[in-house]
């Protein structure tokens, strides 16, 4: 069954003869979104908001349908949709890009990004422009960033408070690239899950501990991980609200303007909103009785994780040079 994001209307294709350029036709057009964040999930509403706000803007000639025939793609599967024409867009965590182009792993750094850069405007939107300067080598667009996390390590009954502690531990991690690089630094064994996968893993034993947010702590596994480690910026994930390119050119200029305005609106300017929430979610798991430990002695953290940053910076100087100026303050 297909569930849908506001009003939806008959979906049409508009095609122009090649080489004549005639106006944008106000034809209705769907797009389909795919994501594999559960339905409960404290982010959805994010997105929810921003179809509504598109289809109340355009006066439905443009319409969001999420997940179509409830087909859900994990993971970098949600790109290979959108790739394939399966859909024009897609939420997925960042560190799927990753699989593109390794280059979009800035966005993943270790003790990079975090909530006192993101609070900027110009760096939130510096942040986007970068990634939609990449994606668009993969014939794709980023329109929107979404805060996903600092993360947390879940765990069933252990007690972490130094990196030693997770030596040799299996770690569910979101995805390949810079997250397994982390782990690996902190001696833990990394195991690439995406979310839809994590449950079952940690129910049937695959799993020592996870590495996620606190959204999908609570709405995953609850008080059946009641353990949970946060070091402070160890790493934000986030998630890329994603076009294909083709589909975001073919809209007539009113709709995607639109399209653009919520999603910056509703995702990339809901930063601190997010942080809001997962503050509430942690204070709630508390109440519940989770144990939740901040790590307050940060170098044994950032020292074991440095080389990933110093390969990265090495590896690609010029995307490393212009994310650091995009998340600097300005006028420093």
């Amino acid at each position: 069954m297909t569930m849908t994001i506001g009003r939806l209307v008959g979906a049409a294709m508009m095609t122009l003869p090649p080489l004549v350029a005639l106006p944008a036709v106000a034809t209705a057009e769907e797009l389909r979104l795919v994501f594999d964040i559960p339905t409960n999930h404290p982010r959805v509403p994010y997105f929810t908001a921003m179809a509504d706000d598109v289809a109340r803007t355009t006066s439905a000639r443009l319409t969001i349908a999420a997940n179509p025939g409830g087909t859900i793609y994990p993971g970098f599967a949600s790109i290979e949709a959108l790739k394939a024409g399966k859909a024009e867009l897609t939420f997925v965590n960042a560190a799927n890009l990753e699989r593109l182009d390794p280059r979009f792993g800035f966005v993943n750094l270790p003790f990079a990004l975090d909530d006192t850069a993101m609070a900027q405007p110009a760096a939130r939107r510096g942040v986007v422009d970068l990634l939609d300067t990449l994606a668009q080598k993969q014939d794709l667009r980023v329109i929107g960033l979404m805060r996903g996390a600092d993360q947390l390590f879940v765990f069933r009954d252990k007690r972490v408070a130094t990196p030693a502690d997770l030596k040799g531990l299996k770690i569910r991690v979101a995805g390949a690239g810079t997250y397994e690089d982390i782990m690996r630094r902190l001696s833990a064994e990394p195991v690439v899950l995406p979310i839809p996968e994590m449950k079952p893993a940690f129910e049937r034993g695959a799993l020592d501990g996870v590495f996620t947010s606190p959204g999908a702590w609570t709405s995953q596994l609850g008080m059946a991980a009641p353990k949970a480690t946060h070091v402070p910026g160890l790493m934000m994930i986030t998630y890329v609200l994603v076009a294909r390119k083709d589909a975001l050119e073919r809209l007539s200029t009113p709709d995607r303007d639109a399209l653009l305005a919520a999603a910056r609106a509703n995702v990339t300017e809901g930063w601190g909103r997010m942080e809001a929430d997962d503050a509430a979610i942690l204070k709630d798991m508390a109440a519940k009785g989770a144990a939740v430990v901040t790590v307050t002695d940060l170098k044994p953290w950032r020292d074991a994780v440095s080389p990933v940053t110093a390969t990265f910076s090495e590896r690609f100087p010029d995307v490393w040079r212009e994310f650091q100026a995009q998340i600097r303050p300005r006028g420093n």
